[in-house]
């Protein structure tokens, strides 16, 4: 198996847990968003395209549609299922600040791309079990010898003709698809963050509906802990734990990320100073603000302000 890698970043990698990765993967999977992106992406690659959680030891594409036949042939294998787990698992490892792709033991390809939630990856998009050359009698012949040292035991006849099915795009146009999936990744982490923002909206819970709404109407002014809990009608300690438990989200971390929000808004629809822009929306220093902005929206205001006038 082959790595191929881009440069990785010099900021510390940061990931969701794989509770909280899963819970984001089902939510982000059952959107519009996603779905149509995935008929789209799926029509034009001829690929399949899935959602893969952080930690998750399963095989890629299973039952999907574009699945590879050759693919869903060797996971009958115990040995072919274990060497394309390890494989999952390997690149996952791997894929850290940008796109990674990986050649596996039969000469395909595939590829994660981190979806990140400010500076945090919480779950990857998934493509591949694609070859950049033509899967000929010749290709499988070497396929099939990997296979024999990994005491991979399949139908021969039936392995050639999967293989032979095999999706082939050459590297220059898989790279374009690559990228964008990279720019899709970005949308998907916009809105990963809007679900969880909203789920507070929706919960069952009176104490963190009035710890939302008394947030949204104060988030430009310092808010103790102890105000905040008392507003809720519960202990600092009880508060903490029932408002994570409801939002997803500590108190701290939804307070920052609405006065965030907030900033977004202001910095995309006027023309006010960022600095003033900053202090406006609750923050005590524009290097508080810029570090907790890039951590919300994985870039700096500036770069938001231009990217939203473009």
């Amino acid at each position: 198996m082959s790595i191929k890698r881009t440069k990785r970043a010099p900021a510390p990698i940061e990931y969701a847990s794989p509770e909280e990765s899963r819970e984001l993967t089902k939510s982000i999977g059952a959107t519009r968003l996603f779905a149509k992106y995935e008929r789209s992406f799926a029509a034009a690659s001829g690929l399949p395209l899935t959602l893969r959680p952080i930690g998750t030891f399963r095989m890629p594409a299973t039952g999907h549609k574009k699945e590879n036949p050759f693919c869903a042939l060797v996971s009958t294998s115990r040995k072919g299922c274990l060497a394309c787990l390890m494989a999952q698992s390997e690149l996952e490892k791997n894929a850290t600040d940008r796109a990674t792709t990986y050649r596996c033991f039969a000469g395909l390809n595939d590829t994660l791309v981190p979806i990140r939630m400010g500076r945090r990856i919480i779950a990857y998009l998934q493509t591949g079990q694609v070859s950049h050359e033509q899967c000929d009698n010749s290709r499988y012949d070497r396929a099939h010898s990997e296979m024999i040292l990994r005491g991979i035991e399949l139908d021969s006849q039936a392995a050639r003709k999967a293989y032979r099915k095999t999706v082939c795009i050459d590297r220059e146009a898989y790279n374009g698809f690559v990228k964008m999936l990279e720019i899709f990744a970005e949308s998907l982490g916009a809105a990963a963050n809007s679900l969880q923002m909203g789920k507070a909206d929706k919960s069952g819970n009176q104490a963190a509906q009035k710890a939302v709404r008394f947030i949204r109407q104060n988030f430009n002014r310092p808010i103790p802990l102890a105000e905040i809990a008392k507003v809720a009608g519960a202990s600092a300690r009880h508060f903490s734990k029932v408002f994570k438990e409801e939002t997803g989200l500590t108190f701290v971390d939804y307070l920052t990320r609405e006065r965030v929000e907030q900033a977004k808004k202001r910095i995309g629809e006027t023309s006010e100073r960022i600095s003033d822009i900053a202090f406006a929306s609750g923050f005590d220093s524009i290097a508080q603000f810029n570090r907790a902005f890039k951590k919300v929206s994985g870039e700096s205001p500036s770069s938001y302000r231009l990217s939203a006038n473009s």
